[in-house]
């Protein structure tokens, strides 16, 4: 009987220490839309006959979230407190190069590694950076290692290296997200023409 209201009595006081205990509560979050692609013009080159699929970009940890990363001035990298994308930043990027692309009406038909369809050309990437950098005039910089790929293969035909740096007007994040867009939009321009001008010898072949 004793033992019995001891487990009794230990069983209680478990269960009051854990009404008691006061757990963190979860950071508040801003979600951020990407930017948009803009609708662009349709280009008056003629149309190459090859399909092109666009793969996530590769990323290192940090670039890998769905945070919005500052490097400050003595070379911290640090996220913006209490907002973030509402994707990754890697599938944000491949999404808005495969919209695009697709609009330019450059090539018969653009994809994703999501839906894994069957290219003629895979498009690699490695993304080094997708920060604000805050050392000097605030900028947006985006690095981006590219590769055409020969999907059959795995043979690279051509790769090229892209750096972009768009000044923004101020720190506050819907500047940033501004310059965010503007400075993908430039990437994409010339990634566009870059893609163009290697695939055209190729669709002869």
């Amino acid at each position: 009987m004793i033992r019995r209201l001891t487990s009794a009595a230990l069983f209680t006081a478990l269960l009051g220490l854990g009404a008691c205990t006061v757990l963190p509560e979860s950071e508040a979050l801003s979600v951020y839309q990407f930017p948009a692609p803009p609708a662009g013009s349709v280009s008056s080159e003629p149309r190459l006959p090859l399909s092109l699929r666009v793969n996530t970009p590769q990323a290192g940890y940090a670039f890998s979230g769905p945070r919005i990363m500052v490097i400050t001035a003595d070379n911290q990298l640090q996220s913006y407190k209490g907002v973030r994308w509402s994707d990754p930043s890697p599938q944000l990027l491949r999404e808005y190069l495969a919209v695009s692309l697709q609009r330019s009406g450059a090539l018969s038909s653009v994809t994703t590694d999501e839906h894994a369809l069957h290219a003629d050309v895979h498009l690699d990437t490695n993304l080094r950076r997708f920060q604000l950098d805050t050392d000097g005039t605030p900028r947006v910089v985006i690095e981006l290692d590219a590769r055409l790929v020969n999907p059959e293969s795995r043979r690279i035909y051509v790769n090229h290296s892209f750096l972009v740096q768009q000044p923004v007007t101020s720190t506050q994040i819907t500047d940033v997200v501004q310059g965010y867009g503007q400075a993908t939009g430039d990437l994409t321009q010339q990634l566009l023409a870059w893609t163009r001008q290697q695939l055209a010898p190729l669709s002869h072949d």
